[in-house]
């Protein structure tokens, strides 16, 4: 446990020295982890793009993440840093129950496989993954402890009933993709124990003790769902119906021969050992590269193949435990391939991510079942020494990627979307402490801390990412920011402010809204930051004008505005050139001027943020 937490301690320290500042999803993460414990508890997750209709979004199932992180959150100051420590802490945790429940299956020598293989595993998704409190990573850990309780039920452990349950319901509520994986899998659980109690229905002690155990499952099951469950009774519609809706009408999806494909490309035992998890796949029509998944499918059939072997291996060894242990596997398998198979457009690697588990798994259960068939084809000293060297070699590999995984935290560095040169959380910092300090010394009417902000943006670079992160910050600073009401559902009901309460609007402009703002009666430009050189402003300016004359030369004409509207949704457009693509993406890459305005709220209740349509035929997170 020592061993593997000290690389994640590495990446905490070094994370500590820098300045970071949450945007985007983090930003909107940490303003629900800020509602616990206050009167605003998060009762569902966030909010997703690619749950329910078009302006109808839902958000994932529940808060648990949320509350599971909250205490230390707390104690480490409720700072940005604080929540990567909390995030942290999720899988510090995850990974002692991962070890306790392989010592509980198998002794020393499964928790020391346990430990190599979660070794190699952490040490590919990396220190930033590790550390980041972004719903896609929180459960990747929990979801192999999800699957090893699983186990231990299938082998009549009851006690790891209520621990499946906790870590099953901690993975779906966070990320949409569990749900699938882990109602089926809970069912398979389920059904083994009540199948063993019938079994024994005339021991007394044995029905007592399945009773008591799965008494315990059903108070835990009630507990983390509650807050979903009211959330449904006093909201209409609720969360829950608009997840019941996206799964009876869904869109058109990859099918299960793309979905099989996916998983395969996840099975490959050399990307999780040579730490290249960032698979790409080429655009439709741009002919460009993005962090989603493709590769050859050539070595995740060839772990099949071995893995099908060891199952064979271990019903002739009549090794029952470890031929439980390939049966959830194997369930795993093909809900995973029918879970992928329900993507719809392109499947971004986040979505996936958690198939990684799976090949770490499917490794460790063939590796045991070559040590199982070792120990009964080797007698006295040869099987002495087999044992001795087995549990030294695994220690081996254990040290091994612990040394590298803390090598790669040393030079960890914060989740940041933005390009080469000066990030977006830095760029966002660099405009937040004037934009407070001119908050604070405001000392009109309306103004300073009495003030009720409403904080707007327009971005033609990020989606919005650094606007939400301004709001995250000056609420932070205890400012009473808010949005409106379009955004309720993303920004969360409590931060939706009344129009005619509002005595400041806070505008974040970016680009060529700097020059609209700029010529606003009343406002004022309290913060400015150009990143670029004098250089990068002239190839910026080169590149929009190049980019312009293509789309018309191709008969795009209509695509024209969104250049300065939003580089993202037009990169997003299927009907764009593949000459285009590189171009808005060195644009995005080189980015724009920020500011920061402040200007009297003059009764306006016209929605001032930047509401570019979203492309068609894909709905971008």
């Amino acid at each position: 446990m020592a061993l593997l937490v000290l690389p994640l301690i590495v990446a905490l320290g070094v994370l500590h020295q820098t300045a970071w500042y949450p945007i985007g999803d983090q930003a909107q993460t940490e303003l629900r982890l800020r509602d616990v414990g206050t009167r605003h508890t998060p009762l569902i997750g966030v909010f997703s793009a690619r749950i329910g209709p078009a302006g109808s979004e839902g958000s994932h199932p529940g808060p648990l993440c949320f509350y599971a992180m909250w205490p230390v959150y707390r104690l480490f100051g409720a700072t940005a840093w604080a929540m990567q420590a909390a995030a942290a802490a999720l899988q510090i945790l995850a990974t002692g129950a991962i070890l306790w429940i392989a010592h509980r299956r198998g002794g020393v020598a499964l928790a020391l496989g346990a430990t190599a293989v979660l070794a190699m595993l952490v040490r590919a998704y990396g220190p930033t993954v590790m550390t980041e409190a972004w719903v896609p990573y929180l459960p990747l850990l929990w979801w192999l402890v999800f699957v090893l309780a699983v186990w231990s039920v299938c082998c009549g452990d009851l006690p790891l009933l209520p621990v499946a349950v906790f870590a099953g319901s901690l993975c779906a509520q966070a990320h949409i993709p569990y749900l699938g994986l882990t109602t089926g899998l809970a069912g398979l659980a389920v059904a083994v124990a009540f199948v063993r109690a019938h079994r024994r229905r005339r021991d007394p002690r044995a029905v007592l003790h399945f009773a008591r155990w799965l008494l315990v499952a059903v108070v835990v099951a009630v507990a983390v769902w509650l807050p979903p469950l009211i959330d449904q009774l006093i909201n209409s519609p609720g969360n829950l119906s608009v997840l019941w809706d996206s799964f009876r009408h869904p869109r058109a999806t990859i099918g299960l021969r793309r979905g099989i494909e996916v998983l395969l490309i996840h099975l490959n035992p050399w990307r999780l050992m040579a730490k290249q998890l960032a698979l790409t796949i080429r655009l439709p029509g741009h002919g460009a590269e993005q962090g989603t998944a493709t590769g050859s499918l050539i070595p995740g059939v060839a772990l099949l193949c071995v893995w099908a072997t060891s199952v064979v291996v271990a019903w002739r060894l009549g090794h029952r435990s470890l031929l439980r242990l390939h049966a959830v596997l194997a369930m795993a398998l093909a809900l995973a391939a029918v879970s992928i198979s329900h993507i719809f457009g392109l499947v971004w690697f986040w979505e996936v991510i958690w198939a990684w588990g799976i090949t770490a798994l499917m490794l460790l259960a063939v590796g045991w079942t070559v040590a199982a068939l070792a120990s009964r084809r080797l007698h006295g000293l040869g099987a002495a020494f087999a044992v001795i060297a087995g549990k030294g070699a695994l220690v081996a590999l254990a040290v091994l990627w612990t040394v590298l995984f803390t090598l790669d935290a040393i030079h960890v560095s914060v989740p940041d979307p933005g390009g080469p040169g000066p990030r977006l959380s830095s760029r966002l910092g660099a405009v937040v402490a004037p934009t407070v300090a001119a908050l604070e010394e405001d000392s009109t009417p309306g103004g300073g801390r009495h003030g009720r902000y409403l904080v707007t943006w327009s971005d033609p670079i990020a989606l919005g990412a650094q606007g939400w992160g301004l709001l995250n910050e000056l609420e932070r600073h205890g400012f009473h920011v808010g949005t409106f009401g379009q955004l309720r559902s993303v920004a969360t009901p409590q931060r939706v402010i009344d129009p005619a309460t509002i005595t400041r609007v806070v505008h974040l402009a970016v680009g060529l809204d700097i020059q609209t703002w700029s010529v606003k009666p009343g406002g004022r430009m309290v913060a400015y930051l150009e990143p670029r050189s004098p250089k990068e402003q002239v190839e910026y300016r080169r590149l929009r004008l190049q980019v312009i004359d293509e789309l018309r030369a191709a008969g795009l004409a209509d695509l024209v505005p969104t250049v300065d509207q939003s580089v993202t949704y037009l990169a997003a457009d299927p009907r764009l050139p593949a000459s285009i693509y590189p171009k808005l993406v060195r644009m995005g890459d080189v980015g724009l001027p920020i500011a920061v305005f402040v200007s009297p709220a003059r009764g306006r209740t016209d929605h001032p943020l930047d509401t570019a349509p979203l492309p068609p035929g894909e709905a971008l997170s």
